[in-house]
């Protein structure tokens, strides 16, 4: 089982050797200037449509994933479908999103079912990254293969191999600096789970693996909800509060075991059924989730009452809203995560927030189970703090909840803790291995040599090796990204102190003389080994 897709894996380095690097560029940081905002993002979504997911997807949940997303997204943003096997089409080309493009989007599905041979996944990126003047690009790839060319473009697995690479060494970088976030969901335990993680770590996205096609819509909300935050209320044995200020709620529900019907109860004890929801509201039931749409609901308790999945949830619109810095989608053991918060009140941080007002975050695993805490501490109109995770690998949430008198909001983001020497593939799933679909792993000198049928070199430890030499620039890159909004908070902070840009300073001073005192003492040492060999006598 991979590390970032493994649950309650023990591991991870002892230290938090993040912080080192943070204290060395901090003050250059402090000199430097805001991020300016990101652009309006835009939904790329890429669709494996080859002939193996005839049989890893017999209901076709792909399409019903496609469906959950056309009723996602917000009117006005972005969006497009692309599918791909041998060759990539774009049944939906980029578009704006309103009630004809999800019209399309909901027709899609025979589009989606047009199985062909071969799995070309870099032929369906570099075609769905385009450059758009539109906004901020997200990919949103699924497949449930490896990178499988026709024989006919060449001798395989040379060509699968050199495809893999470019994809892994030249395209994601380049996307990476184009500000392209590419999300990947591995849809089979035959799928490159290693080029889906990735492919997701060096561009920023959210790598996700499921292991059955009932968990695939849940996996697309978990991408469209790190595109797209919203403002959410705890659903807690099918009953949440609505309170003063909240102007309309949407509810997000997905079946739970049984199969009994839903039906929402009012503070009143009105009840509702699909065929008959509340004045002005919009129910829509698909085969695996139903959204519900209420506008100017009343204030009380709400309930629901049927068989509720785990993933359900409940959106709400208002005057306050929670407002989230930028959130990582990669966390590593011992790291910690700087995080801020506030509430903001006709689209400005509020400054008659309640005086009792607090704001907590919380890590927590797939079953709900509390990993980490962390409160923030109140700085002005804003909440700042630090969330350090333990020891532990796999898929997480992050939840940044704010309650105080008459307000109640909470955001989840789904993230992956992966450790820090997860920047070396081999080291997904220990020392030796190697990603799925890719040569298993053989003595040295044995790889050094042909196979035993006479077939071409296999990758060798030392070839690995150089390949992860090779790929530093753009891991460099990809790990920086993911530690900007870190820095920034800390160059906010020594902005504000001089006392701790004085002692940030002295730090990164003395490590730099450190490594000068430790090079020079290597040079006298290779000196002292050099052995002069006299003349052979004759």
């Amino acid at each position: 089982m991979a590390w970032w897709r493994s649950k309650g894996q023990e591991g991870g380095p002892p230290g938090r050797p993040g912080a080192w690097l943070g204290l060395l560029l901090l003050p250059a940081l402090a000199l430097a200037q805001p991020q300016p905002p990101a652009a309006s993002p835009e939904v790329r979504v890429i669709v494996d449509v080859s002939g193996s997911m005839r049989s890893n997807d017999p209901e076709q949940l792909a399409a019903s994933a496609v469906e959950l997303l056309a009723a996602l997204l917000p009117d006005g943003v972005t969006a497009g479908v692309w599918t791909f096997g041998e060759t990539v089409a774009a049944p939906l080309p980029l578009a704006e999103v309103d009630d004809a493009w999800r019209e399309q989007a909901m027709a899609l599905r025979p589009a989606l079912v047009e199985y062909q041979p071969f799995t070309d996944i870099e032929a369906a990126v570099a075609a769905a990254a385009e450059p758009s003047a539109v906004g901020e690009p997200h990919l949103l790839l699924l497949t449930d293969g490896v990178v499988d060319l026709p024989p006919a473009r060449g001798p395989k697995p040379a060509i699968d191999d050199a495809s893999r690479r470019r994809l892994l060494e030249a395209l994601a970088p380049d996307l990476a600096r184009q500000g392209v976030v590419a999300h990947a969901i591995a849809f089979s335990e035959e799928a490159d789970l290693a080029l889906v993680a990735q492919l997701s770590r060096l561009t920023g996205g959210l790598p996700l693996q499921v292991a059955s096609p009932e968990q695939l819509p849940g996996a697309f909300l978990d991408i469209v909800e790190r595109i797209f935050p919203t403002d959410q209320i705890p659903l807690v044995d099918g009953r949440f509060l609505i309170e003063a200020g909240v102007e309309s709620f949407s509810a997000l529900l997905f079946p739970g075991e049984g199969g009994e019907p839903l039906a929402l109860v009012a503070p009143d004890g009105t009840r509702y059924v699909p065929d008959s929801p509340p004045a002005g509201a919009r129910w829509q039931v698909e085969s695996l989730f139903s959204l519900l749409r209420v506008a100017e609901p009343a204030r009380g308790e709400w309930r629901l009452e049927g068989a509720l999945g785990a993933q359900s949830r409940i959106g709400v619109q208002g005057a306050v809203g929670l407002h989230v810095g930028p959130l990582p989608a990669t966390l590593y053991p011992e790291v910690g995560v700087p995080l801020e918060a506030w509430l903001v009140r006709g689209g400005e941080p509020w400054e008659g927030a309640p005086e009792d007002l607090a704001i907590d975050a919380t890590l927590l695993d797939d079953a709900g189970r509390v990993l980490a805490e962390a409160p923030l501490q109140r700085d002005g109109e804003r909440f700042v703090g630090e969330l350090v995770p333990p020891a532990w690998l796999g898929p997480a949430r992050l939840r940044l909840r704010a309650e105080g008198e008459g307000i109640l909001r909470q955001r989840l983001q789904a993230v992956s803790v992966q450790p820090l020497l997860g920047l070396l593939p081999e080291a997904e799933e220990g020392a030796g291995a190697v990603a799925p679909g890719r040569p298993e792993g053989e003595r040295f000198h044995e790889d050094l040599a042909t196979g035993r049928d006479g077939g071409e070199l296999v990758d060798s430890p030392a070839d690995r090796f150089i390949d992860f030499i090779h790929d530093l620039p753009s891991r460099a890159a990809a790990l920086g990204r993911e530690a900007l909004p870190w820095l920034e908070q800390r160059r906010r902070a020594l902005v504000a102190s001089p006392g701790q840009q004085a002692v940030a300073g002295g730090l990164a001073i003395l490590l730099l003389v450190a490594l000068m005192l430790l090079r020079r003492t290597r040079r006298r040492q290779r000196r002292r080994r050099v052995v002069h060999r006299e003349d052979p006598h004759v």
